[in-house]
């Protein structure tokens, strides 16, 4: 059935609730507080904290929720909701979820949690979950086109996306705690292929990508990085093809607990719930045949947060909008990043949008590591862009955005300190960030940062060769740093270059 419209419209008349904003989330297998706080488009998660207390366990048999699981999550909740008054948050949001809104107790237990903390608690339906978990994925994920799928411990969500577009929606019993004592492994795969196979309208999706959004998918992808070395362990956006996310899931969904004890990057606490989450993950890649599985590290809580926007603030671009954060956080001039970006974008006029857009990024937080230690600050800022909680971005695109930043402070890609990015880019993306660090380099270097002055400048090609003009002005700022950075620059582009300086 279609995502109901109401929360999407409810959400554009709001007005945007003041951060910090925390979120409760009662799941069927863990209970969790996240505190969000600036920037409003891209939510930082200022604290987050878990406990995995299995809600659920046994739920299919009992139809109530698990006694130990019940006294362990009252616990963490009143906990979690100290922490919250004493953290100053404005706005707190208790929901309970799929064990919560199907348990024969859990009106109950929801009645508890509220004479206990004075604090009101929204069961979601399974509607309700599903629109809040696509919407997690849009804040991160704005293009996304494909279905979204919420493996919790109780229920598997799938919603269809079409950029900032929701359509079908469905709530299916799959989580690993709901589905652990059905029998032996086909007698689960059965069933879950019975499931899935009830969803006539994911036909339509085939071939797109599936969104993996779930502490226990999240948990496969961190052990494939962990099987394969990868240099940069961030889950957003990691992505696999099929064919190998295929294979990798039928090779943990029929492994042993012992078995996963010994398999590295296996999290001791998912080593139950692991194999039958990449059970239903494989017979969902098998119906849907997608061309990838793309990992979310945003979910139902950032659609939370996401659902406060307005329309207006849902468009802004995600990772721009947490560039522009850094900036006014740590730059000396945050304004002066899209001058710095004006000034260099004639030697790039044929960069495509999305490199162009990294580019502007790359501008934005080109004065950010200006309070290290001049030794260190390429090293320090390749570290923080590498690990940044940003959004809408490829991991390739991320190691090209902190080699660019790295370039912009030391003067060349090729240092062994930014080893760490060069795994990630091939051998022109390399040479692409060389390029815009450089020009980045010489325009810091003509300006010192300072707004103006590069708006009065000109850096643009001529012929096989580059020129930079500098008004009458602002001839003094002329000099040997800034003949050498042009040097550099046009040797990098394989050019000539000159400065030439207007006269007075």
């Amino acid at each position: 059935m279609a995502v109901a419209q109401t929360i999407s419209k409810a959400a554009s008349s709001q007005t945007v609730s003041p951060l910090p904003f925390g979120v409760i989330d009662v799941g069927s297998n863990s209970v969790r507080l996240v505190v969000f706080g600036e920037p409003l488009r891209l939510p930082t998660a200022m604290f987050n904290e878990k406990v995995l207390c299995g809600l659920g366990r046994g739920l299919s048999e009992t139809g109530a929720l698990d006694a130990e699981g019940t006294r362990q999550a009252l616990m963490a909740i009143r906990r979690f909701v100290v922490l919250a008054r004493h953290m100053d948050v404005h706005s707190l949001q208790i929901v309970a979820t799929a064990a919560v809104r199907d348990a024969s107790n859990g009106a109950e237990f929801v009645a508890q949690i509220e004479r206990d903390t004075g604090e009101p608690v929204r069961v979601l339906s399974g509607q309700e979950e599903a629109t809040y978990s696509a919407y997690g994925v849009l804040s991160g994920i704005p293009d996304a086109c494909g279905v979204m799928g919420d493996l919790g411990g109780g229920s598997l969500e799938l919603v269809s996306l079409d950029g900032a577009r929701l359509g079908d929606s469905v709530t299916l019993p799959l989580g690993p705690l709901r589905i652990a004592n059905l029998g032996n492994y086909g007698v689960v795969k059965s069933f879950v292929d019975e499931k899935i196979a009830g969803v006539e309208w994911l036909r339509k999706w085939k071939g797109r990508s599936l969104y993996a959004v779930g502490g226990s998918w999240r948990a496969i992808a961190r052990v494939h990085m962990a099987q394969k070395h990868s240099p940069l362990h961030i889950i957003h956006q990691y992505t696999l093809a099929r064919a190998e996310a295929s294979d990798f899931t039928r090779l943990i969904a029929k492994q042993s607990k012992d078995s996963l004890a010994r398999v590295e990057g296996v999290p001791r606490r998912r080593q139950d719930s692991l194999p039958l989450a990449a059970l239903v993950m494989r017979r969902v890649l098998k119906f849907l045949e997608p061309k990838d599985v793309v990992f979310s590290a945003n979910g139902l809580r950032e659609g939370l947060a996401y659902a406060l926007l307005t329309e207006k603030q849902r468009a802004e671009d995600p990772l721009l909008a947490y560039c522009r954060h850094m900036a006014q956080r740590e730059s000396r001039f945050a304004e002066h990043g899209a001058e710095l970006d004006r000034f260099i974008a004639p030697l790039f006029d044929r960069d495509p949008a999305d490199r162009a857009r990294i580019r502007l990024a790359a501008a934005i937080l080109a004065d950010t590591a200006w309070r290290v230690h001049p030794d260190y600050r390429g090293e320090q800022s390749l570290g923080i862009i590498l690990h940044a909680p940003f959004g809408a971005i490829a991991q390739d695109e991320r190691a090209m955005l902190a080699l660019t930043i790295f370039t912009r402070y030391v003067g060349t890609a090729s240092d062994p300190a930014a080893a760490p990015a060069w795994q990630l880019l091939n051998a022109e993306q390399i040479d692409y960030a060389q390029r815009i660090g450089l020009a980045m380099r010489l325009g810091q270097t003509l300006s010192a940062g300072v707004p103006g002055i590069l708006a009065e400048c000109k850096l643009r090609p001529n012929g096989n060769g580059i020129v930079l003009e500098i008004p009458a002005q602002h001839a003094a700022l002329d000099g040997e740093a800034v003949q050498r950075r042009t040097e550099a620059l046009a040797k990098a582009l394989n050019r000539a270059w000159d400065v030439r300086v207007s006269k007075r």
